[in-house]
């Protein structure tokens, strides 16, 4: 392969890499969707924890306001053909996808 094609290729790694959503049978899962919608194509996580954290904000006042945000960790093991997957629930919403080595 000429250098021009090796790095296109490079390239299309990264970005498809950026890209990634789990996928559940023949369904995907997005950031975004609700937990409803997860458990719905993934079925129940094999284990998950849920933590409140106090986020404070500034107001157009310049006034500081707490915010209580509820997390919740689902944990996925799909056997030893695919890594373990965390995904991560803000207020009820898909904020973020990790792979667990």
């Amino acid at each position: 392969m000429r250098p021009a094609h090796l790095s296109l290729i490079a390239l299309l790694g990264l970005v498809s890499t950026d890209a990634m959503a789990l996928r559940c049978g023949n369904q995907l899962v997005s950031e975004g969707m609700t937990r409803y919608e997860v458990r719905k194509r993934c079925g129940d996580p094999d284990d998950s924890q849920v933590r409140y954290e106090t986020h404070y904000r500034r107001t157009a006042l310049d006034e500081s306001v707490a915010v209580e945000v509820e997390i919740d960790e689902w944990i996925y093991d799909f056997g030893s053909n695919r890594l373990d997957r965390r995904l991560i629930f803000i207020n009820g919403r898909l904020f973020k996808e990790e792979i667990l080595d």
